[in-house]
């Protein structure tokens, strides 16, 4: 623990580190997996963005491990955006795949990530001055 910080504010940002980590690991798992057959380009699309979306997970990790409050704001755009996404293809046809796609666990696991995720942002971005 860094001398200063209060407990609160620690406790808020490990449980960013680990909350981001898990989503990171979970879109991870799906950048290896993600198929929709016959439709080629829908798969490298959709691989390549989950992909680049752990990558950025990882990122937000990091600014929560290393408390770099300049980034709490952007982290909280980024889950905002993605929970915008997972719903809007939820109930709109998805694009490069043109039909809605189902609800299974992983998106299950991502709405509950993404929701913790734009609290611990929120969250830090206010207390962590």
């Amino acid at each position: 623990m860094q001398r200063g910080v209060p407990l609160a504010v620690t406790v808020t940002r490990w449980i960013g580190l680990l909350g981001a980590s898990l989503w990171a690991g979970v879109h991870l798992v799906l950048a290896a997996h993600v198929a929709f057959p016959g439709n080629l380009t829908a798969t490298e699309v959709y691989s390549i963005f989950f992909g680049f979306t752990s990558a950025l997970a990882i990122v937000t990790a990091v600014v929560f491990l290393l408390g770099i409050k300049n980034l709490y704001l952007p982290s909280l755009i980024f889950y905002v955006i993605d929970l915008a996404l997972l719903t809007e293809t939820r109930t709109a046809p998805a694009l490069f795949v043109g039909k809605v796609l189902p609800v299974n666990f992983y998106v299950e696991i991502s709405w509950l990530l993404d929701v913790l995720l734009i609290i611990v942002s929120a969250v830090l971005w206010k207390i962590d001055k």
